[in-house]
């Protein structure tokens, strides 16, 4: 698997995190601002690093989640 940032990381573990307390497994960008503690244009720039990098189902204007591969990386680096 290839390597991922610190942050990369934080934030695939913030999401993992927020999805576990949505019905419908998606959050908004300003509920994982909130997490990170952050500002919502930052966290859009990520979300579209990480989109690129296939780790997130994100779409302009809409909820995210994490790809099947987002999930795998959140969770080997749990501990970390």
């Amino acid at each position: 698997m290839p390597e991922f940032s610190f942050t990369e990381e934080n934030y695939l573990k913030a999401i993992y995190y927020l999805q576990q307390d949505s019905p419908s497994k998606e959050v908004s960008v300003n509920d994982i601002a909130e997490k990170m503690n952050t500002r919502p244009a930052t966290v859009t720039d990520m979300l579209r690093k990480l989109s690129d990098k296939k780790l997130i189902h994100y779409e302009k204007y809409k909820k995210t989640q994490l790809s099947k591969t987002g999930v795998a990386v959140a969770l080997q680096n749990k501990t970390s």
